[in-house]
């Protein structure tokens, strides 16, 4: 009697366990939670019970120990079902945070940045990320790449990723180049984020370059109309006369010199060819098709071409 009793004691344990198992893993209410870096699997327990995702932090670190998982625990933005044994919530949180893939394109401002990063769910605030990345003056260096992001990732964390890339590939090679044309590395990437906008290939942006590099050479006007689409927010319709008559530090056709800031965050060709323009005396570029462009040295040169371009249209 009293063996059939401990059998049956045994059975319904198991069958407690299995039920407990069986429930653990099954989906219920996410919630977010941020493990920082270094949390201690006594800290973490605590986050948890808080957040009220386990019963005990003591269950929490017994799970812990007997996965001797310790020393495994990932930091960084995690969503997390409720957890009786926490042995899902340790297994998650030893696999680490969710990589998401995202690809910046070349080109792209910071507000076109902020909403990729947002539709990927790698940041939760679009406002947020331009406002800090205005505020720190870094429009410029957030460096086109293909990056692996965490879910609801920090901010800075995102930032200083992005700023590091960039000066991986701003060689010191980079940095003499430079000096030699007495450009600080600041001014190097606003002429970059122009270029950017105004050419496509890489031997164009050499031509553009060399325009931009002449006419500063004698204190002409850039006369981008890349600078006034940035003042205006104005980048699919064609822009007027009028427009060009705005009232913006962004306006090279009024302003001489550079830009107050980078217009965008310009890739390495067009830091190159910022760096290394073609050598010619061309001063005047226009684009016919937006897909070409034509070059000259004088501005008679310059109407002659545009009118030519007219009359084969008509």
């Amino acid at each position: 009697m009293k063996l059939l009793r401990i059998r049956l004691f045994i059975r319904t344990l198991i069958v407690l366990i299995f039920i407990i198992f069986i429930f653990d893993f099954i989906p219920k209410k996410k919630k977010s939670v941020v493990i920082p870096k270094d949390a201690t699997a006594k800290y973490v327990g605590e986050i948890l019970e808080k957040q009220k995702l386990i019963l005990s932090k003591a269950i929490f670190r017994w799970a812990v120990y007997f996965t001797m998982s310790e020393k495994k625990i990932k930091s960084g933005n995690y969503e997390l079902y409720f957890s009786i044994t926490t042995l899902p919530i340790v297994y998650n949180l030893i696999k680490g945070p969710k990589v998401v893939k995202v690809t910046i394109p070349e080109g792209f401002t910071v507000e076109q940045i902020a909403q990729r990063l947002y539709s990927k769910e790698i940041i939760c605030d679009p406002i947020e990320f331009i406002t800090y990345v205005k505020s720190k003056n870094l429009e410029g260096f957030l460096f086109p790449e293909t990056y692996y992001f965490y879910k609801n990732q920090s901010v800075e964390d995102i930032v200083d990723k992005m700023v590091k890339e960039f000066y991986k590939k701003y060689t010191s090679e980079f940095v003499q180049r430079a000096y030699e044309l007495k450009m600080s590395t600041y001014q190097v990437v606003i002429l970059a984020s122009i270029i950017e906008k105004e050419a496509k290939s890489y031997e164009e942006k050499k031509l553009v370059s060399s325009v931009f590099h002449n006419r500063l050479k004698k204190g002409w006007n850039l006369e981008s109309c890349a600078t006034v689409r940035y003042a205006l927010k104005k980048f699919k319709e064609p822009l007027t006369y009028k427009d060009l008559e705005v009232k913006s530090k962004y306006n090279t056709y009024i302003y001489p010199g550079l830009p107050p800031t980078p217009i965008c965050n310009p890739g390495i060709d067009s830091i190159k060819a910022a760096l290394y323009p073609k050598q010619t005396d061309d001063l005047f570029f226009f684009t016919p098709d937006n897909n070409t462009l034509m070059f000259s040295k004088y501005y008679k040169q310059h109407l002659e071409k545009q009118k030519q371009i007219k009359k084969q249209k008509k």
